[in-house]
């Protein structure tokens, strides 16, 4: 895919600092397009990543791959859930034959930002470096999503119904807490890890949005049309999350998105550092995401009916950041990383790194699948993410197996907003391999 789909810092979040790993991304070949979507070319080499970056590693990234690059991984910090490369960024997944691949890359990538704490840096590959700021506060103001499309192009899911709130809540005997994101999670490696598997973002369902209209977006939109279908996506998508947030009693400020042309970094941004030109920064200082012109899955699209929900599946993936930011859930996950670093246990920090990426990929995936068919992913999409033969392992070792990546984006895209299904810290190693 071009730079232009999850074209992030490498799958999983970037090492403290680092930046952007490009492996596991969407492998590219020639050949006629398949669903609409531009053929695979040959993966993007280690460290690169394709149009469709995966979120960089926190200590690593995957294989890069010609078009999906992934986000850099790291410490979170303000600027990002995981700063620039959050602690333990999430792991980058393989790189993508197809365009599709990328996009799971640059999600993997910004959740690992969003774990590095104070660092301020970007959840996705944006952060790369941080302010030590507290998340920003203020709240975007929000408008009626509108009515959905009467047409559905999709038969195999009708517009949902909204959901009822539930109350969801930590597993009993479970040691979370939100916490600042200044402060460090209290406790050992059992402590963490067991936080990992008990926190509110494993379990209760994400409530369905029965209305989101997105507006018509060709392949290659202006500036005005890219920040319209991007605006359209956040709606729907704050609308999942804040619900959702307060069902498991996590705080929640929905995030603005600001489309700018790289290098020329929005001079109200709180952020300074670590923006990419392939790559959206999410700055936790004030809560936005800075998307760069030139970027998204959906500039490899053939067919125009499938951009704007590409475009809600690219933001999906980045909402991750925010989400694990500001539930504290990335801190957690920064403080496991930063214990197995200190211990030596190379091996179980490498584990801890494909968990933490396959579970955002999987979430993302399940909360793009809450709004009305039409404004969904393509089945096309769909198809190719969840193809095996899209993704490559990656560089070890942030490297995960094509058929466990495909699986996890399987298992979200047909949970039915269900949480728990996205659960990879209770699994077998071998599930996340």
């Amino acid at each position: 895919m071009s730079s232009a789909g999850w074209g992030g810092p490498s799958g999983g979040p970037q090492g403290s600092g680092g930046t952007p790993h490009r492996g596991g991304t969407p492998q590219h070949h020639g050949g006629t397009p398949q669903n609409g979507y531009p053929p695979a070319g040959p993966p993007p080499g280690p460290g690169q990543q394709a149009p469709w970056q995966q979120p960089p590693s926190p200590q690593g990234a995957p294989p890069q791959q010609p078009t999906w690059q992934q986000p850099p991984s790291g410490p979170g910090g303000p600027q990002g859930p995981g700063g620039p490369h959050g602690p333990g960024g999430y792991g980058q997944p393989p790189a993508p034959k197809r365009p599709w691949a990328i996009i799971t890359v640059a999600l993997g990538c910004i959740l690992a930002m969003v774990l590095v704490v104070g660092g301020g840096l970007t959840y996705l590959v944006l952060s790369r470096g941080g302010d030590e700021d507290q998340v920003a506060t203020d709240t975007p103001s929000a408008t009626d999503p509108g009515t959905p499309s009467e047409t559905e192009t999709e038969t195999d899911a009708e517009t949902p119904d909204e959901t009822p709130s539930e109350d969801v809540t930590p597993a009993e005997g479970s040691e979370f807490v939100v916490i600042s994101p200044l402060d460090t999670p209290p406790g050992d490696v059992e402590d963490m890890w067991e936080v990992m598997e008990t926190n509110p973002l494993v379990g209760g369902t994400l409530p369905t949005v029965p209305e989101c209209e997105l507006p018509a977006t060709p392949i290659e939109p202006s500036d005005e049309e890219l920040q319209a279908v991007l605006d359209a996506s956040a709606l729907c998508l704050n609308r999942v999350w804040s619900t959702a947030s307060s069902d498991r009693n996590l705080p929640w400020v929905s995030p603005e998105v600001v489309v700018y042309t790289h290098p020329d970094i929005p001079a109200e941004s709180s952020c300074t550092t670590s923006f990419e030109p392939d790559f959206p920064r999410m700055c936790n200082l004030d809560n936005t995401i800075y998307w760069p012109v030139g970027y998204g899955t959906a500039l490899d699209l053939t067919d125009p009916a499938n951009v704007p929900g590409t475009y809600l599946w690219d933001l999906a993936y980045l909402y991750t950041n925010a989400l694990t930011w500001q539930s504290s859930v990335g801190l957690y996950y920064g403080n496991l990383r930063t214990l197995l670093e200190e211990s030596g246990d190379q091996e179980l920090l490498d584990e801890s790194w494909r968990r933490y990426n396959l579970q955002m990929q999987c979430i993302a995936s399940a909360s793009s699948m809450q709004v009305p068919s039409d404004a969904r992913p393509s089945p096309a999409l769909r198809e190719s993410l969840t193809d095996p033969g899209t993704w490559s392992e990656g560089e070890p070792p942030r490297n995960i197996s094509p058929e466990n990546r495909a699986k996890w984006l399987e298992i979200g895209f047909s949970s039915g907003g269900d949480l728990s299904a996205c659960d990879t810290w209770s699994v077998d190693a071998a599930e996340i391999s």
